[in-house]
């Protein structure tokens, strides 16, 4: 009887240290800035440092994360009480700014990014770029009322060919007299292609197998035909889509800048020597992490999602967004 009353008390004990283990590694955090001269500054000279616990909130607006980098925030669709599991409730995304605000982030412009990318300019401390990516009517709807109230700069990334267009299946995108008013209004917006969002059998370079892979990636299979692009009629395709998405965003907003977000982050040399024969300064990806002077292209944190935890984000910011996969190369 005692030998099981004390496996009993043992087994609860385990699950108590469990709880507050997991409650401690994913409650709120609380960064300081160090006062003491005892301070150990990293790399960038920040001197704040991390201390854990779930009972203390306290905004801390002075603290240094990093210094001359640039955060870049990723987002897609953002709507009241989302359905579907890639959106994130404005609730939630009204949460995540107010705890960028009280922890001392500063938003900045896409102007800013690319001008501290190209050529070095500096950026405020604990810099974030806010971007939203496929140009969703629920961009004008709720998100740009929310920016106007906070005062946050932000980039849209459309894809050219559907603006305005009702027919498509799924979201209903943006028309060029919402982006023309949001863009007079300060929001950017820039290439998301014209017309290639899309996935489809592409032969990589050095594989021996075609696979499905974002369109802009390489010659595309076409299985129905049985034909395979060659090299020159990729590089018209991919060439003639880019180009055409950038002549439009110069002709309806007056754009002075190429710069393109890859759809699903796809990229290789091949789209990569295309975009700077047209001039694209700047590039983005879905990869995680953190981005400093001449990263051609860019990383970005996936904000976005009904799975989204603000303070988790939070977290993940104030360390600086440390790299998960780096992208080698192609730098400016």
């Amino acid at each position: 009887m005692r030998r099981k009353k004390a496996l009993q008390y043992s087994s609860f004990g385990v699950l108590l240290l469990i709880a507050t283990l997991f409650i401690w590694r994913e409650g709120p955090y609380v960064y300081h800035p160090v006062r003491s001269s005892t301070a150990v500054h990293n790399k960038e000279g920040s001197s704040a440092v991390r201390v854990h616990g779930f009972i203390s909130t306290r905004p801390t607006p002075d603290a240094i994360y990093y210094k001359n980098k640039v955060i870049v925030l990723m987002y897609h669709d953002v709507r009241p009480h989302p359905t579907n599991i890639k959106s994130l409730d404005t609730v939630v995304f009204k949460q995540q700014l107010d705890a960028m605000k009280a922890n001392g982030f500063h938003w900045i412009t896409m102007e800013q990014y690319a001008d501290f990318i190209t050529k070095r300019r500096p950026v405020p401390d604990n810099a974030v770029l806010m971007t939203f990516d496929d140009g969703y009517e629920t961009f004008y709807q709720h998100v740009y009322p929310i920016l106007e109230q906070y005062h946050v700069p932000a980039t849209n990334f459309l894809i050219v060919a559907t603006v305005g267009s009702k027919k498509l299946p799924g979201i209903p995108k943006l028309d060029w007299q919402q982006v023309q008013a949001m863009h007079r209004m300060g929001i950017d917006f820039y290439s998301h292609t014209y017309d290639s969002h899309a996935y489809g059998y592409i032969r990589i370079a050095g594989k021996r197998k075609d696979r499905a892979e974002p369109m802009l990636m390489g010659p595309a299979d076409n299985k129905t035909l049985h034909h395979v692009e060659s090299n020159e009629e990729y590089d018209r395709r991919v060439t003639g889509d880019l180009g055409l998405s950038d002549q439009i965003l110069r002709e309806k907003i007056g754009n002075t800048r190429n710069i393109l977000a890859f759809p699903y982050g796809g990229y290789s040399k091949s789209v990569i020597d295309i975009c700077q024969n047209l001039g694209i300064q700047v590039t983005f990806s879905v990869k995680q992490g953190i981005n400093s002077p001449g990263q051609y292209i860019g990383y970005r944190v996936n904000a976005g999602g009904m799975d989204n935890n603000p303070i988790a984000l939070l977290e993940y910011m104030k360390r600086g967004a440390p790299i998960k996969s780096p992208i080698k190369g192609y730098k400016v």
